[in-house]
């Protein structure tokens, strides 16, 4: 390059940073772009919640329509009654002493990293550290194979299991 170009260039560079000084001084307001960022973010939750309160309400309506209509066809004495309650009740203790499994739905949207779904696994209970599994799956390339969809993870599901569940496309 020649030294009229190279001095272009270099003006060029110095009034690039002169605007974009002015601007930050005169012009930018951090504390409205942080609250325009967090009301985003708490809609895309409050979206999300809703959602798995209205799949909530709808399986807690199928349960207890299935009850109504156990009760109604079962017209049997309330001896049958007594020992379905207390075989509910053995079946009960048994499911407590024993421990549940948990099944939660992650969603991964197109663009989310990896550290999303570990994130939503740490937030769910599923798994104790997410950056443990982060770096699970950057130590095993999986990380690059996590496809954007929803996912059913259970508890009893170890690191493999559920790296392979998030790289299925669904």
């Amino acid at each position: 390059m020649s030294k009229p170009a190279l001095r272009y260039l270099a003006l060029g560079f110095l009034i690039s940073a002169i605007v974009l000084v002015g601007y930050r001084i005169f012009l930018y307001d951090p504390a409205t772009v942080a609250s325009e960022d967090k009301s985003t973010e708490e809609t895309a939750v409050t979206k999300e919640e809703s959602s798995y309160k209205e799949k909530y309400e709808a399986l807690l309506a199928e349960t207890e329509i299935a009850d109504l209509e156990k009760e109604a066809v079962t017209s049997e004495p309330e001896i049958v009654e007594e020992t379905e309650t207390s075989e509910a009740a053995e079946n009960t203790e048994s499911k407590a002493s024993e421990p549940s499994v948990k099944k939660i739905t992650v969603i991964i949207n197109d663009g989310d990293p990896s550290s999303v779904a570990s994130q939503q696994l740490k937030g769910q209970g599923l798994i104790e550290d997410a950056l443990d599994f982060d770096g699970f799956l950057e130590d095993n390339n999986y990380a690059a194979l996590i496809r954007p969809g929803s996912y059913e993870v259970s508890s009893d599901m170890d690191y493999n299991q559920l790296a392979k569940v998030l790289m299925d496309n669904n």
